[in-house]
């Protein structure tokens, strides 16, 4: 019985150790859906036509589509969108999703709000190091900065 045991977790920790080519495909793949996406992502305006909605606002309820520039790497609890030559700070209402951490230049649709907001030093410094920021970088960090930000209900990855 006792050499059952040991054969049997043995034969689980070898199995374990190495991936297959369809667990490593599907670990690269973000396409999905996260958060609350029971909304037609194609409707989706783009960065530019957000601007343009947002001009003169305070904020823009609205569903936009782009390329993700980068996500936290710590978890996948923020993103990075290109958005009419700017990066926009999309974060997850209520923290209740994240998105891959590998999702930097995939294509994404998102829904939610659009802002302007005033990002602390500490925030700012908290960021950075999801990001894997260099040491230099974090201690160049010395003022708030504000930001177009984005508080999305759902992400739609392609």
């Amino acid at each position: 019985m006792k050499k059952l045991i040991i054969l049997t977790l043995a034969a689980g920790l070898f199995a374990s150790c190495g991936s297959t080519t369809s667990e490593k495909s599907n670990a690269a793949s973000v396409a999905g859906n996260y958060g609350n996406t029971e909304w037609d992502s194609s409707e989706a305006i783009t960065g530019e036509q957000l601007m343009e909605q947002l001009a003169g606002k305070d904020s823009v309820y609205a569903t936009v589509a782009g390329n993700i520039a980068e996500a936290c790497q710590a978890k996948g609890c923020w993103m990075n969108m290109d958005v009419a030559g700017n990066k926009m700070f999309v974060k997850f209402k209520d923290y209740g999703f994240f998105v891959p951490k590998n999702s930097a230049e995939h294509h994404a649709v998102i829904k939610g709000w659009a802002y302007q907001d005033t990002v602390s030093v500490k925030d700012r410094i908290e960021y950075a190091r999801d990001a894997e920021a260099t040491e230099e970088e974090i201690a160049a960090i010395t003022e708030p900065e504000v930001k177009l930000t984005f508080m999305a209900e759902g992400v739609v990855m392609k």
